[in-house]
Protein backbone atom coordinates (compact mmCIF):
# COMPACT_ATOMS: atom_id res chain seq x y z
CA UNK A 1 0.00 0.00 0.00
CA UNK A 2 3.19 2.18 0.77
CA UNK A 3 3.93 1.93 -2.67
CA UNK A 4 1.00 3.19 -3.88
CA UNK A 5 1.54 6.30 -2.21
CA UNK A 6 4.75 6.80 -3.49
CA UNK A 7 3.73 6.01 -7.26
CA UNK A 8 0.70 8.90 -6.36
CA UNK A 9 2.27 11.64 -4.59
CA UNK A 10 -0.90 13.39 -4.01
CA UNK A 11 -2.94 10.41 -2.84
CA UNK A 12 -1.55 10.96 0.96
CA UNK A 13 -3.09 14.84 1.35
CA UNK A 14 -6.25 13.21 -0.14
CA UNK A 15 -6.39 10.96 2.15
CA UNK A 16 -5.93 13.25 5.11
CA UNK A 17 -8.32 15.55 3.73
CA UNK A 18 -10.96 12.76 3.97
CA UNK A 19 -9.89 12.09 7.48
CA UNK A 20 -10.79 15.47 8.59
CA UNK A 21 -13.90 15.43 6.84
CA UNK A 22 -15.37 12.56 8.09
CA UNK A 23 -14.22 13.59 11.22
CA UNK A 24 -16.35 16.72 10.96
CA UNK A 25 -19.00 14.78 9.33
CA UNK A 26 -19.23 12.02 12.84
CA UNK A 27 -19.32 14.92 15.05
CA UNK A 28 -22.40 16.42 13.04
CA UNK A 29 -23.93 12.45 12.56
CA UNK A 30 -23.18 12.26 16.52
CA UNK A 31 -24.92 15.46 17.85
CA UNK A 32 -27.93 14.94 15.29
CA UNK A 33 -28.35 11.24 16.49
CA UNK A 34 -27.48 9.49 13.17
CA UNK A 35 -25.31 6.84 14.69
CA UNK A 36 -25.53 4.67 11.52
CA UNK A 37 -24.19 7.36 9.73
CA UNK A 38 -21.40 7.48 12.36
CA UNK A 39 -20.81 4.00 12.01
CA UNK A 40 -20.13 4.63 8.07
CA UNK A 41 -17.63 7.50 9.52
CA UNK A 42 -16.27 5.13 11.86
CA UNK A 43 -15.37 2.41 8.72
CA UNK A 44 -13.43 5.05 6.51
CA UNK A 45 -11.40 6.29 9.26
CA UNK A 46 -10.21 2.74 9.81
CA UNK A 47 -10.09 1.83 6.40
CA UNK A 48 -7.79 5.16 5.12
CA UNK A 49 -5.78 4.50 8.53
CA UNK A 50 -4.95 1.45 6.91
CA UNK A 51 -3.25 3.62 3.80
CA UNK A 52 -1.23 5.93 6.35
CA UNK A 53 1.37 3.85 7.93
CA UNK A 54 3.39 6.32 9.62
CA UNK A 55 1.99 9.33 11.48
CA UNK A 56 -1.77 9.89 13.06
CA UNK A 57 -2.67 6.68 11.51
CA UNK A 58 -2.59 4.50 14.63
CA UNK A 59 -4.76 7.56 16.54
CA UNK A 60 -7.01 7.35 13.34
CA UNK A 61 -7.76 3.69 13.00
CA UNK A 62 -8.34 3.95 17.39
CA UNK A 63 -10.45 6.53 16.94
CA UNK A 64 -12.39 4.63 13.69
CA UNK A 65 -13.07 1.62 15.65
CA UNK A 66 -14.41 3.48 18.72
CA UNK A 67 -16.81 5.39 16.39
CA UNK A 68 -17.61 2.13 14.99
CA UNK A 69 -17.82 0.63 18.70
CA UNK A 70 -20.34 3.74 19.71
CA UNK A 71 -22.51 3.09 16.53
CA UNK A 72 -23.80 -0.57 17.35
CA UNK A 73 -23.94 0.91 20.90
CA UNK A 74 -26.56 3.68 20.67
CA UNK A 75 -28.31 1.99 17.62
CA UNK A 76 -28.77 -1.42 19.58
CA UNK A 77 -29.76 1.34 22.83
CA UNK A 78 -31.89 3.28 20.33
CA UNK A 79 -33.93 0.40 18.99
CA UNK A 80 -34.52 -1.07 22.72
CA UNK A 81 -36.05 2.07 23.93
CA UNK A 82 -38.50 2.11 20.76
CA UNK A 83 -39.99 -1.15 21.85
Amino acid sequence: MMEALYLYPWAAPLLVGIAILSLIGTYISFKQEKYLLMMSMGITQTLISTFLVTGAAPVLFGVGLTQIYLGVVNVKRVKAVRQ
